[in-house]
Order: structure tokens, then sequence, then C-alpha cells
């Protein structure tokens, strides 16, 4: 652990209460307040919104790493570590400034966080001038779609949709993730664009607002093409007729099903720097509760939850306080648990692995990286538990009942002896970082709040917002179910197909 982060942590300590462990409970040891510390310090400036390999990402990691120490754990890592190396694309954005002038002349600075951000592999650049509607910014002849087919972008700038368009081509096909920010960056830099502007669909009932993301799509990385989502609102000043252009124009391509792009009246003006490197190193944290059953402790449980969220641009960053620093509390809060029982004579049977993932927001590199390097085989694994947005909402959700419905009977049972804060719905098995598991065919069980994502990716997601009885209720549940599955009383289920 860093000393800021040492210090940062003892700052937090009162909002952590001496437990004594309760021999009848064993999830006594998990407490709102020990959980809101952690969940604190990942949330805090010093960790910068956590994006994986910088130096607030390893604040966080050095902080769980330190914490499994404390416990008692065995490292899982790499040569004896507590770190599970990997390589992974990385772009750290050092300035992401937009600027917004209408027909009139009058220009406006956009607020960072709230009114733009950068994709999270966005190109550098320092350009201006007029601004060209491109639709949904796709470039697809072969298809018989393209909204550059009838317009000259050399040199612009160009605002494109965000979101793939709501219906498909004559063909049938779907877009094949040319929706995605990689890919429509391509097409503007293929068309001689100067930079790229995304904005939401206006006539969708709820539109998106302005995001913080790393997911980018397939293809190379575009590095001189500044790439930034901006707001509808500020999007509306660009066009002479405001909002209600926007949304006809909108109108006018879905209706028809063809391109409608044409200039617009304003002007922009882009100023991105942003450092990429294609293979930068990162890690996940891995700790190790060894199992005492002569031959269970040859198979698994996996407890995990990613640790990374999506960093900072400039003086801006996005906490992620929810996503996913709830999740990875959880996992430190369940070790805790488990720890607490073997100090007390009632060690797992099965060996528990606790893993806290990078590398979720930019597409499960790491999640799909231990799963192909795991402390014990696949084939050998029980169950993995993954906890991901667990604290804010009303309820619990557990994914996976429709694929392995003993383990999730189990973990609904034991909710309903203890506080029905589980819900009924539920879903196949996988999920975020669940998903490499069960495709290898682990049983997983995905631990959730209802009503999760209020604040997904936007900078308000604080750790004001969380619900801390909920949190600690399902920490508690899913302690208990891993502490089943860890016990042995639970057999590996084998996957119900899909019908």
């Amino acid at each position: 652990m860093t000393p800021a982060v040492r210090a940062l942590a003892a700052s937090l300590l009162f909002l952590v209460p001496f437990v004594v462990h309760a021999g009848d409970d064993p999830a006594a040891v998990i407490t709102s307040g020990s959980l809101l510390a952690d969940v604190s310090l990942f949330a805090s400036p010093e960790c910068a919104g956590r994006l994986p390999g910088t130096d607030g990402y390893r604040r966080a990691t050095d902080h769980a790493a330190a914490v499994l120490a404390e416990l008692g754990l065995e490292p899982g890592g790499d040569d004896g570590s507590w770190l599970q190396h990997l390589p992974m694309e990385a772009n750290v954005i050092r300035r992401c400034a937009v600027t917004v002038t209408d027909q009139a002349g009058v220009s406006q600075d956009l607020a960072p966080g709230e009114e733009c951000a950068c994709r999270g592999f966005t190109g550098s650049g320092d350009v201006s001038g007029e601004v060209v509607f491109v639709g949904y910014g796709l470039s697809l002849p072969d298809r018989g779609y393209d909204d550059y087919a009838d317009v000259d972008v050399a040199g612009k700038i160009v605002l494109a949709f965000k979101q793939a368009p709501p219906w498909r081509l004559d063909d049938g096909k779907g877009w094949d993730r040319a929706d995605l920010p990689r890919p429509k960056a391509r097409a503007a830099r293929d068309h001689g664009a100067a930079a790229l502007l995304l904005i939401s669909r206006p006539n969708d009932q709820d539109p998106q607002p302005v995001i913080a993301s790393v997911l980018h799509g397939p293809g190379d990385h575009v590095p001189d093409l500044p790439a930034v989502q901006i707001s509808l609102e500020q999007a509306a000043r660009l066009c002479a007729g405001g909002m209600d252009d926007l949304k006809g124009l909108q109108s006018a391509i879905d209706d028809a099903r063809r391109p409608a792009s044409r200039p617009l009246s304003g002007r922009a003006a882009v100023a991105v720097e942003a450092d990429y490197a294609p293979a930068a190193d990162t890690w996940n944290v891995v700790g190790v509760l060894r199992g005492t059953d002569p031959v269970l402790k040859d198979e698994a449980v996996v407890v995990g939850g990613h640790v990374d969220h999506v960093g900072g641009q400039g003086e801006v960053f996005w906490p992620g306080a929810n996503d996913n620093a709830s999740g990875a509390a959880a996992v430190l809060g369940i070790a805790r648990a488990f720890a607490a029982e073997a100090a007390a004579g009632r060690p797992p049977r099965r060996t528990v692995v606790f893993v806290l993932f990078a590398g979720e927001e930019q597409g499960l590199h790491g999640a799909r990286f231990h799963a192909g390097h795991p402390v014990i085989s696949l084939d050998r694994t029980a169950a993995m538990i993954n906890l991901d947005c667990v604290a804010h909402g009303d309820s619990i959700q557990l994914g996976g009942g429709k694929s392995q419905p003993v383990l999730w009977d189990l973990a609904r049972g034991i909710d309903a002896d203890r506080t029905a804060l589980a819900i009924a719905a539920t879903w196949r098995g996988g999920g975020a970082d669940a998903a490499p598991f069960w495709d290898a065919g682990v049983p997983t069980l995905y631990f959730a709040s209802r009503y999760s994502y209020t604040h997904l990716h936007r900078h308000t997601d604080t750790v004001e917002t969380l619900n801390p009885v909920l949190f600690e209720e399902l920490v508690r549940l899913a302690y208990l179910t891993a502490a089943e599955v860890a016990s042995g009383e639970y057999e590996r289920e084998a996957i119900v197909p899909e019908s």
C-alpha cells in the first residue's frame, strides 16, 4: 500500500465499527461501515477513476492486496505475488476540451463530464471548423447504406448519433459492430474528417446523458482523430432549428432508412491530448484461501468483481462508486468473512479464490485472462460468484437462475430466511465478468442490485448515492451462498441448455 493510500485508509477508519464475530451469524463480520470505507478509497480522487495500468489503478489494487495479505490469504498472482499481469490497450486522456459556437457567433465552452466526455480510445488533435451532420456515422456502401455518400467532410468536424439505428437494412443483418465508436471514428477519418462528435438519439424516450466509456469496438486505433460525446442540448446549438432539427433529422433517417446528412449552421473546436499504448501492463489481484478437505481442497469457488472503471480526463475523473467499487469492496468483505470463519476454526472445505478483475469496462479482459490462467482448473471449479453494481437501488437481483437453478435456489433460500430482498426475476448465466467462466461450463451466480444504473458511467456515481443497508445485506447473502458452495453441500450442476 502506498503512503498516500495508507493515509487515506486511516482517515476512513471512522466508518468502520469494531466487529466481534458472532458465531450464530458468520456473515456479521460484513458491515456497511467496512464496505463503504473500501468504496470510499476506491472512488477517491487518489484512485482517479481506476483506469487499468495507471497510478490510480495501482493505488486501488495496492489497497486490495494489502487487505488480502492482512487476512492471511495466500497470494494467487504471478511468481508468488498478489498480481496477475496481462497486457491491454490503454489510452490516458490528458485533456478533453470542446467549444460550441451557434449560428449567431455565441461560443460556449462545454463542461467536462457533464456536457462533454472523450471516448476512452479517442485520438489526439486540436481542430476547429464547420460541423457536418452524418447521421449514424456509418459507411457501408456494400450493403447499400452510407452516411458519407453525398456530403463533403474533408477537414471538418462531423456529428453523428452514438447508438446504432433502431432498424435493420433490407438484408436483415445487424450492424456487425460498425456502430461502435472506433469503427465510426475510422469511417470519419477515412472520409477526411478532422474530429468526431457523438450524441445520443434525441427521439429516444430517455436519451442517454454524457457518459465516459472505454468500450471501443474492433479494429486499429485511430490516433489522430478526436472522438467526443457531447450533450444533446449543446449539439442543438449547432442547428438553426435547435432540438427540433436534431429530432427531425433522426426521424427523416429512421422513417426512410436512408441518410439525411448535411452541413449545420454552427461551428465547434475540439482539443484532445491522449497517450495511447497498444499493450500496456495491467493486472488482476488474486488471493486464495485453501480448502481443508482432502478431496474438495482441489476444487474451487471463485468470488470476483472488477475493480477497474473508466479513469479521468484532465481534471475530471469518474468515481465509479457503484460501478464497480461496490463489487470490489464486496469481494474484500467476503474475504474478511471467510478469514474470520477460518480463524474461528471453521475453514472452507473447498478452496476459495478471490479475484479483483482488470479491464471489465474495456471488454472483460481481466476475467478472460484469469479464466485462461486459473489458480484451480475451471473443470474443477464448482461455481463462480460475480459482484457488479451491488449498492445502489432497492433490492437484490440474482442472475443465472435459468441455467443453473440449483445454485440460484440455494441463494434464494438463504435470502428467504433472512431479508427476502432478492426478486424473482433472473436470466441465463454469465454476463460481465461471469461470462468467461460460464462459457467454460462453470455455474455462475451474478449479484447486482435492482435499479442499479441511475448513475452508470457518470461523474455522479459517488459514495453518497449508495444504499448502505442493501449493500450490507447483499454482500452477506453473497458470502453465505459462497460459503455453502465452499462447504461442499453444493455439487457442481450441469448448465441447463437454452430451450
